[in-house]
């Protein structure tokens, strides 16, 4: 796959994520789709994601991501100087460190968190603080994976599955999601086998106290594919399949929108 064919995909994967905030300069692209069987040209691809508390300007230089990293710029009113400049350092590593690989999804949710985290330090009045106190029962998790390609850990996870009694799902391409839900003992067994395989990146993203279940099966869900490789699933779908089960806020916490 050539280095335009790979940012034309990278686009398309953020356009099904965030579609009501980015902008990506239509001539680079048509350009770009017009190329992305050629060898001999990679043209530039700018792009620009305006979040409410957040502009990230992007240049997909020609040789991206093959041998040259994102040019990154970013706005926002929440930073002091010394935390822009931190933040601008934390990008740049991923960039610098991830060549090969498309990292404008981890650049991201690189950038969310951290602004979450100045703005979780921020004292807050006990009223707006929620409280329960009802007993729960159904532990369940939720994973964000790089990807997940490998027939042996989907096969593995569908077992465990039956074995340990959750329900959930697997959402396999690039980006991976897996939710499962049980007992806290068996979801915890569960939690240190999936962690014992080998991932290029698997984070425990987000966790619940339930007491019904959503899922009453543990599969595969597959929407229409995108990408050279049919590798990116539509986003766009998978939200909608959350919304359509009152979780939708689920999409929010993977993906910061």
């Amino acid at each position: 796959m050539t280095a335009t064919q790979q940012k034309v995909d990278e686009v398309e994967l953020l356009q099904s994520v965030y579609p009501e905030y980015i902008a990506v300069d239509k001539e680079d692209l048509v350009r770009c789709r017009g190329l992305e069987e050629e060898e001999q040209e990679h043209p530039v691809l700018r792009l620009t994601l305006n979040f409410p508390l957040l502009q990230i300007c992007v240049t997909l230089p020609s040789f991206y991501p093959e041998t040259e990293p994102a040019e990154l710029r970013f706005q926002t009113c929440l930073l002091s100087s010394l935390q822009e400049e931190e933040l601008f350092h934390s990008l740049m590593k991923i960039t610098n460190e991830s060549l090969g690989e498309c990292v404008l999804l981890d650049v991201v949710s690189a950038a969310t968190e951290y602004l979450e985290s100045i703005q979780s330090a921020i004292p807050t009045s006990p009223s707006t603080e929620r409280q329960s106190t009802t007993m729960t029962n159904i532990s369940r998790l939720w994973y964000y994976a790089h990807h997940i390609y490998s027939r042996e850990k989907r096969t593995n996870m569908l077992k465990w599955s039956r074995e340990l009694d959750l329900t959930g799902f697997i959402l396999p391409g690039k980006p991976g999601v897996i939710c499962i839900e049980g007992n806290a003992d068996n979801s915890r067994e569960f939690n240190v086998r999936v962690r014992a395989m080998n991932w290029q990146l698997l984070r425990l993203q987000h966790e619940e106290q339930e007491k019904e279940r959503l899922f009453t099966e543990f599969k595969e869900l597959i929407f229409d594919v995108h990408g050279r490789s049919n590798n990116h699933q539509d986003l766009g779908q998978f939200r909608t399949f959350l919304e359509e089960r009152n979780i939708g806020d689920v999409f929010t916490i993977f993906f910061r929108v």
